[in-house]
């Protein structure tokens, strides 16, 4: 199988939503909302299209990741500008066969190229260790709220650049969709049952194991 990533054309939004569609409808969730996510990200100035690319495996379109900006503000003062990346997609006929790994790190490798010093990202933790990626409070780099979770994870890009980088996470874009837009905008998409899985129960309860740390909280 021949695999070419190439960044993303504007012709072609409306397959890849399809794509992103296609792969995570049931996985996390009832269906999905990742392609109303990544239709909403590309009108937000958070949105990277420099860093936004394809996989075309044998010429045929079979996978995505979409970057956008973010930033962690320092707890001793000051931002460190980061970038996130997410939707990451591939067809489900086409999974396990390298190509979500070639867009990772063709993606980072851009990403360095550009001089970005970090990347933060909300993800399965038992997936993105295989890149480098250590939970984020391994650099006391928490949510917006203080939270501490599994899938907040960072990667240094530039050798030292999380060493000082303690404080919280902020997202260039912050995705609370309306239920009923979300309706609207899938059901313009050909008809898909929705399930629940495991899997998707097991997922919650991962998502749920976030926690705060309290500075010399046992003398308070």
């Amino acid at each position: 199988m021949e695999i070419t990533i190439r960044q993303e054309s504007t012709s072609e939004h409306r397959a890849v939503e399809e794509l992103v569609r296609e792969a995570f409808w049931n996985v996390y969730q009832p269906g999905c909302n990742e392609h109303h996510y990544l239709h909403l990200l590309r009108q937000s100035p958070a949105f990277r299209p420099e860093l936004t690319f394809v996989c075309e495996a044998d010429g045929q379109l079979a996978g995505q990741i979409a970057c956008s900006a973010s930033w962690i503000e320092l707890a001793g003062g000051g931002r460190l500008d980061t970038v996130t990346f997410g939707p990451l997609a591939v067809l489900p006929q086409y999974q396990k066969q390298g190509l979500a790994r070639a867009l990772v790190c063709h993606a980072l490798r851009a990403a360095q190229a550009a001089g970005q010093q970090a990347a933060v990202i909300l993800g399965d933790p038992r997936h993105y260790g295989r890149y480098g990626f250590w939970c984020g409070e391994k650099w006391g780099i928490s949510l917006e709220s203080g939270q501490y979770l599994p899938g907040l994870q960072a990667v240094e890009l530039s050798p030292g650049a999380l060493t000082h980088a303690a404080g919280r996470f902020y997202e260039g874009f912050a995705y609370d969709p309306d239920p009923a837009e979300l309706d609207t905008f899938d059901g313009s998409f050909p008809v898909k049952e929705k399930a629940i899985t495991d899997f998707q129960r097991e997922f919650q309860v991962m998502c749920s194991l976030g926690h705060e740390v309290i500075p010399h909280g046992f003398m308070q």
